[in-house]
Order: C-alpha cells, then structure tokens, then sequence
C-alpha cells in the first residue's frame, strides 16, 4: 500500500488495482460536470472511506454524507423569503410554491419583499397565510450587494433561502452560497444543463437542499434530489 501526495496537506491511500479505477473514473466524471478542483480531490479522498463498494455506490455514500436534505413544509411555513442573483429563478420558484400550498390548502400571497417583510415587522402578518417574498436580484459579482444581502435576519415566522441556478458557475454558486449564509437552498434549470457542477457545489457545503427544480411552469414539481439519483446523474451525463 502506497501514500501519494496530492497536495502538501492531502494524500490519498492507493489501493490496488480498484482504487486506481474509482479515483480515475470520478475524476473523469467529475471533471466533466465542472465541479471545482478542490471540491473533486475532497469528494474523492471520502471515497476511500467506502471500500468494496461500486463506483456509482460509492459516490452515492460519499455525497449522502455531505448533503442534508430539508424539503419546505408548506403546511406549516409562514413566510419564505426567496434570495439570489439576476436570473437564477426566483420568481419561477415563488410560482410554483405557491402553486404548490395552493394545492395544499393554503391561502397563498406573493409579494416583493419590502412589502412583504413588513407585515412580519409591524405584526400584522394574516394568521394562516403563507406569504412568499421575492427579494431583489444582484449582481454575484458586487461584493457591496453580496454583504447586504448576506445582513438579512430572519424575523420571525420568516425564511430566507437562496435560490442558484444549475446553470451557473460552481466557484461563483459556492461563493455565493458561503458569503451569503444560505441555510437552504433551491436549485433551478436542472432541465437546461447536462452539467451538475453547480448543483453540487451548492449543496455540498453549509447549506441544506430544500427542492430542485426542472421547468418553467409554475405546476413544474418542486422535487427532492437525493444522493443515489445525483451519483447516477453525474456518472452518466455530460460525456
């Protein structure tokens, strides 16, 4: 058994000929999805804590250690707060979640966020309504505008969360991700991309996945992407 270095503070343990295997075919697949450098070597060096195991197996173990999954409750959530960049899908996803409660039985307002957010301030928020909040697109890019939105506290009753789109750029998505705080997260256009770089650097950090999203109408599925359907995706997608 041999120790190679990766990086001065990484090594991975090279096992015969099955690690070689693994290591090389994740990478391939990982790469290929535009996943970030340091993210592939991270996702790979877990892997060897699954031996014996198949390749999509193992990915599907090493993914279901980092990702949590927290779909929305819209039965009992009051407000929702939507925040991302221009163009990621916000008010695709406030479409369908309210479509979504509608369905539920729940009486639905969308509204912007200024509005929004102040009935929750001034406590007049109706009892029984579930209000879902659109804030304002930014730029990824403008710090200024990443910092303000990244000083937004839940009031009560209110959840934030961030809304990226699948089509974005991983570095720019965990970036924003990391620098706004996000505690959940929505993915969108999952319809529009072979390419999941994104979508794992997304959820593969600190924030929990509620839903992702594939389609523009608002009676489009909010769905829950789980470990074992995103391993397979990645392996057999965008070669």
């Amino acid at each position: 058994m041999q120790v190679i270095a990766l990086k001065p503070s990484a090594t991975l343990l090279d096992f015969p000929r099955e690690s070689r295997n693994l290591r090389g075919r994740l990478t391939s697949a990982l790469k290929a999805h535009r996943l970030p450098e340091h993210l592939i070597e991270s996702l790979i060096r877990d892997a060897i804590d699954w031996p014996n195991r198949g390749v999509e197996d193992t990915l599907a173990c090493v993914l279901a250690s980092r990702i949590c999954l927290v779909p929305i409750d819209l039965e009992k959530a009051r407000g929702i707060l939507l925040v991302g960049p221009s163009g990621a899908g916000k008010s695709a996803v406030a479409a369908k979640l309210a479509h979504a409660a509608a369905l539920a039985g729940r009486d639905v307002e969308l509204t912007d966020a200024t509005n929004g957010l102040a009935l929750f301030r001034t406590g007049t928020h109706p009892a029984g309504r579930l209000t879902i909040m659109e804030a304002e697109g930014f730029n990824p890019a403008n710090v200024r505008a990443r910092s303000a939105f990244a000083c937004l506290s839940d009031l009560e009753g209110v959840e934030c969360i961030g809304v990226v789109s699948a089509l974005s750029d991983a570095e720019d998505v965990r970036d924003v991700v990391t620098s706004l705080r996000y505690r959940r997260v929505i993915v969108t256009g999952l319809d529009c991309t072979r390419r999941l770089g994104a979508t794992v650097a997304a959820i593969t950090g600190s924030a929990r996945l509620a839903h992702v999203t594939a389609g523009p109408r608002s009676d489009d599925p909010l769905e829950v992407l789980k470990a074992p359907e995103l391993a397979k995706l990645l392996l057999h997608t965008a070669h």
